[in-house]
């Protein structure tokens, strides 16, 4: 796959860090939300959760049992079970 071919991303997953949390939190998410990115997922390790945000939202769903993602025109969604993803390792 080439980069440069990609036209439109459907789904944008950031994983928090202290030093960029306030970054991702607001000024991508804002960009991301007026250009139309319809998912954009921030992903906080130490609080466990998953911020869900689309474009017309101003508050973000809150998933700390499943994050699913099903973009238009898939018949099963991708779900991921949160509760192992941050299993202490």
């Amino acid at each position: 796959m080439d980069w440069s071919r990609m036209q439109t991303l459907l789904l944008t997953i950031e994983v928090l860090s202290p030093t960029t949390a306030r970054y991702d939190r607001y000024t991508k998410r804002c960009l991301y939300q007026e250009v139309g990115i319809p998912f954009y997922w921030i992903v906080d390790p130490d609080e466990r959760l998953v911020e869900v945000w689309t474009p017309d939202i101003q508050f973000p769903t809150v998933e700390r049992e499943r994050g699913t993602w099903k973009p238009e025109g898939v018949t099963e969604p991708l779900v991921l079970n949160l509760k192992k993803l941050f299993k202490p390792i």
